[in-house]
């Protein structure tokens, strides 16, 4: 098997009102969908976007990715990278999940993720990193 990691960033066009519902929608759905093609990875959302990590074999990675390009939910949505790896990074989360609320303010802020410089506009290495930090944060 040879394992793929695609990092993508994007602007979110999630209604504050239903911002809730959606972003469990969107967990739900990616869990179930990862699960049954083998995927794992970590999804970050702010009010304004997302950033995910999406692990597994190159076939299930391209038909998620095709997925995401085509949600209504997302806006001028950037390939950060797609390449081969040996390993998975978040092996055992179908699709683990952090969002930048009072909580997470803090780890978010360290990375330099604020209401001024939001998460889709920030570089490749630094949302690896703050995925990893996030990631031991909830373990």
């Amino acid at each position: 098997m040879s394992l793929v990691r695609l990092v993508y960033a994007s602007r979110s066009l999630l209604v504050e009102k239903d911002r809730r519902v959606e972003l469990a929608r969107i967990i739900e759905t990616a869990r179930r969908l990862n699960a049954q093609n083998q995927l794992t990875g970590f999804l970050m959302a702010t009010p304004g976007g997302f950033a995910q990590i999406i692990e597994g074999e190159i076939g299930n990675i391209e038909e998620t990715y095709g997925r995401i390009m085509v949600d209504p939910r997302h806006d001028d949505l950037r390939l950060l990278t797609q390449e081969p790896v040996d390993r998975r990074r978040f092996d055992g989360w179908t699709m683990a999940f952090a969002e930048r609320d009072e909580t997470t303010a803090f780890i978010f802020g360290l990375y330099g993720v604020s209401p001024e410089a939001e998460i889709f506009e920030q570089p490749l290495d630094l949302l690896l990193d703050l995925a990893d930090e996030l990631a031991n944060a909830r373990a």
